[in-house]
């Protein structure tokens, strides 16, 4: 997968107070718990949680009949998941809940 250039708005949490949109570059599409898919997005200007740094971000379609491909290459409404702690999901083929935690929700799209 080559990497793709996206924005991501931030609609929830509603006290997130950084970057809106965040600029992410796409890293890899993961499988997930429960059959369920995610796109890993790496975070341009990382920004703290709790004092921890958030650099990665899972995103995944929020509504039913949406596939992750629409993440990926279209605009998309998405559920929004945060790595916890330093956890670098790069090079892995699938996460566990164990990987991370809901954030919020918001909208993806392509550059352009």
């Amino acid at each position: 997968m080559t990497i793709q250039h996206h924005a991501l708005e931030v609609y929830e949490p509603y006290d997130y107070q950084g970057d809106n949109p965040l600029s992410v570059a796409g890293v890899a599409v993961i499988a997930g718990p429960m059959r369920e898919t995610y796109y890993l997005v790496q975070i341009e200007h990382p920004f703290a949680i709790d004092d921890a740094q958030v650099t990665q971000l899972l995103v995944q379609p929020r509504y039913n009949g949406d596939n992750i491909d629409r993440a990926v290459s279209s605009t998309c409404t998405v559920n929004i998941a945060r790595v916890i702690g330093d956890a670098d999901l790069m090079n892995m083929d699938s996460v566990s809940f164990d990987n991370f935690t809901r954030w919020g929700v918001g909208k993806i799209t392509p550059p352009g």
